[in-house]
C-alpha cells in the first residue's frame, strides 16, 4: 500500500482473510482495537493479523486481552482506562476517537478503512494535522470507491461505506 493500490482480486482475497481472522477473534471475545495495514502480514497461506497488544476482552471493560501486561509488577496502573484513546488515528472509528468503549464494530470501521485503502491507494480519511484528521473522521464521508477506482464493484463500495458508518449501530453485524 505504500507504493500503489492493489489489484481488485488481491484486495478481495486479503479482505476475506482479514474478515475471517476478525470473526474468529470476535467469536472469542477479543477486540483488536489497532487494526491497520501494518498489523496485517501477507504470507504464502494468506493474510494474518498481528499485534494484539491493544486488544481487549469484550465484557471485561478496557482490560487488555493480554492480561499479564496489565498486571506486570513494574506497572502500578492499568494500560488503559475508560476514556483512553488507543489505536492508530487514521484507522480509528469515531467512537474510539471520542474515548468510548470499543467493540467488534470498532474493528469493522478499521477493516473498512483498510479495504478502502487497498482499493483506492489512499486513506479513507486524511488531514494535514491530527486535529483535521479527527474532524474528517467524525464529520466527513470519503469519496465513493468508484470515484477513485472505476472498476470497484458497487457491492464492495456499499460494504465499505457500511463499515465506515459513523454510528456503530449502522455497521454490519
Amino acid at each position: 500500500l505504500q507504493k500503489r493500490r492493489l489489484p481488485l482480486d488481491q484486495t478481495l482475497t486479503i479482505a476475506i482473510d482479514i474478515a475471517d481472522a476478525l470473526a474468529a477473534a470476535h467469536r472469542r471475545g477479543v477486540v483488536h482495537r489497532d487494526l491497520k495495514p501494518g498489523n496485517v502480514m501477507l504470507t504464502k497461506t494468506g493474510a494474518k493479523l498481528l499485534d494484539f497488544g491493544l486488544a481487549k476482552l469484550t465484557g471485561h471493560g478496557e482490560q487488555p486481552a493480554v492480561s499479564e501486561v496489565a498486571s506486570a509488577p513494574t506497572r502500578s496502573v492499568p494500560l488503559t482506562h475508560e476514556g483512553t484513546i488507543v489505536g492508530t488515528l487514521p484507522y480509528m472509528a469515531p467512537e474510539q476517537i471520542e474515548g468510548k468503549p470499543a467493540d467488534a464494530r470498532t474493528d469493522l470501521w478499521a477493516f473498512g478503512a483498510i479495504v478502502y485503502e487497498m482499493v483506492t491507494g489512499r486513506r479513507a480519511f486524511e488531514g494535514p494535522s491530527s486535529a483535521s484528521l479527527i474532524a474528517n473522521i467524525i464529520n466527513t464521508e470519503p469519496p465513493a470507491l468508484a470515484a477513485i477506482q472505476p472498476l470497484a464493484p458497487p457491492a464492495l463500495d456499499r460494504l465499505v461505506r457500511e463499515c465506515l458508518s459513523k454510528s456503530p449501530d449502522d455497521r454490519p453485524d
